[in-house]
């Protein structure tokens, strides 16, 4: 047994719950009475956490903290804000492994997946230690000799991030890590099932020297703390990931409010896999993306438009690749498939799938509930493969569980408009051979990003993440956050 399985072993024994109380400028003291349980999905006997829910007097207290250390942390230099996020980079890395093995408890996602998502968040934080140093200003010409103008990039001043429970700890990170990097004060509502994550950032964040007031995080409920963070008029910024219905109220009240909005929403994302595709490495590519996370990324790929002539190899070699996927909880390393996020997360999939089938949907392979022996606990489901028809209801719904969608394209122009037909515009793959067609899908291809023999999943601090139609709203992140978190300011200077 390797140190790390015998860490995991002894971490699957109960534990006292993690508490958590919000962070106002210094965490606060956990209110039993008005406090909420969170379960570990894999087994919901063992009690996690237990955490404030927080309430609007609390955002408004939060906020008025970040309105009064806004100024002061916006002119430090940016060299100084960059050395806090770097040496909180190497904190998150030396914890990793505490880290990933909360994150797995809270939310569930298989162990391997949590490392690679506590290393890539300490990534995330260096890359925006250095970002505000490549974001320099252009200068121009004026009518005078003696005169120049030129810009700079300025902080919002107070922004609020909303965060969701299925990447608990790296868009917690990359949102807060860009916003402030560029000098900013924050205000965080994490997800309400997944906290633990959050609060273990910021405690890596302080330990690297941020001022306690310039980072607030209010754990609790989003339809609590939304409303006071969007409403108020001390909010100058609000990013959002989650779902689409959310993120179109949320800039519904921005936009009553004169609100900057950044919000990264849904997605039914494609692999499109041609007759002349490398199969191997497109069936790993779709087991992948479709199954990882147990189905519940906003990038999975629950869409497959394979050429009708391999329609039939390509859906049989998915049903054994799905059959062979162990499911069972998280921290056992043996593990493909870890639960659910929740008992709601897991009813919503089921209750799409019967929908789906009442219209026309055939399943394939899975689309159970699991609930025997070890399981009997948790928010377990089969991996799921369907065929499906693009006039189904189900083709353009985002499942967002462990559910794949197979459909038949008879050639690449058909496989490209059933690529764009669904509402939103996140992510796309296609595997080819066919360079035409691979250059065609990436300049026709109507989605914010777009994969060529590469799964559609996958993040790049340095690249801008963002998608298409209902798929986001507002710039795009990461490799693009100063578009949001900054506001150009031009500058007419004359010297004589």
């Amino acid at each position: 047994m390797t140190t790390q399985d015998q860490t995991i072993e002894a971490a699957g024994a109960p534990a006292t719950p993690r508490r958590i109380g919000a962070h106002v400028g210094g965490w606060q003291v956990v209110d039993d009475a008005a406090a909420r349980d969170v379960l570990n999905p894999a087994d919901t006997r063992e009690r996690v956490a237990v955490v404030t829910r927080s309430g609007p007097e609390v955002v408004d207290q939060a906020l008025e903290v970040a309105r009064d250390a806004a100024p002061s942390w916006g002119r430090t230099s940016a060299l100084q804000r960059g050395a806090i996020l770097a040496r909180a980079a190497e904190i998150m890395a030396s914890r990793a492994e505490e880290v990933a093995i909360a994150m797995t408890r809270e939310m569930g996602k298989i162990i391997a997946e949590s490392r690679v998502e506590a290393q890539r968040s300490a990534e995330f934080l260096r890359f925006f230690a250095q970002a505000p140093k490549l974001q320099a200003g252009a200068t121009f010409p004026l009518g005078a000799p003696d005169e120049q103008a030129f810009t700079l990039r300025a902080p919002l001043g107070v922004v609020g991030l909303i965060t969701p429970w299925n990447f608990p700890l790296s868009i917690p990170v990359w949102k807060t890590a860009a916003a402030l990097a560029f000098g900013n004060a924050v205000v965080l509502k994490p997800a309400e099932l997944s906290p633990w994550s959050a609060a273990l950032m910021v405690e890596c964040l302080l330990e690297a020297g941020l001022p306690p007031e310039v980072l607030s995080m209010l754990p609790g409920s989003g339809s609590e703390i939304g409303p006071a963070l969007v409403d108020s008029p001390v909010t100058a910024g609000i990013s959002f990931t989650g779902s689409t219905p959310v993120g179109r109220e949320i800039v519904r009240r921005g936009a009553h409010a004169g609100t900057r909005m950044q919000c990264e929403m849904g997605g039914r994302n494609a692999i499109v896999v041609m007759a002349d595709a490398d199969l191997d490495a497109a069936i790993s590519a779709i087991v992948n993306a479709g199954f990882g996370t147990t189905g519940q990324r906003c990038t999975s790929s629950s869409r497959v438009i394979v050429e009708r002539s391999i329609a039939d190899e390509v859906t049989e070699r998915l049903v054994q690749a799905a059959s062979a996927l162990s499911v069972g909880p998280g921290l056992d390393p043996a593990n493909d498939i870890g639960p659910l996020a929740s008992a709601k997360q897991l009813d919503d999939v089921l209750d799409a799938l019967d929908r789906a089938t009442s219209a026309g949907t055939e399943i394939v392979w899975g689309g159970s509930r699991l609930s025997e022996g070890r399981l009997a606990h948790g928010h377990f489901m089969e991996p799921t493969l369907t065929r499906d028809r693009v006039d189904n209801w189900f083709a353009g719904h985002e499942p967002f569980g462990p559910v794949i969608s197979i459909f038949e394209a008879d050639d690449f122009e058909d496989a490209l408009a059933m690529n764009n037909s669904v509402e939103y515009g996140l992510a796309s793959s296609i595997f080819t051979r066919d360079l035409a067609h691979a250059m065609r899908f990436v300049h026709e291809s109507d989605t914010g990003m777009v994969h060529v023999n590469r799964p559609t999943v996958g993040a790049e601090p340095h690249i801008p993440f963002g998608g298409a139609k209902a798929s986001s709203i507002g710039p795009p992140e990461m490799g693009g956050a100063h578009e949001f978190y900054t506001k150009s300011r031009s500058a007419h200077v004359r010297w004589a």
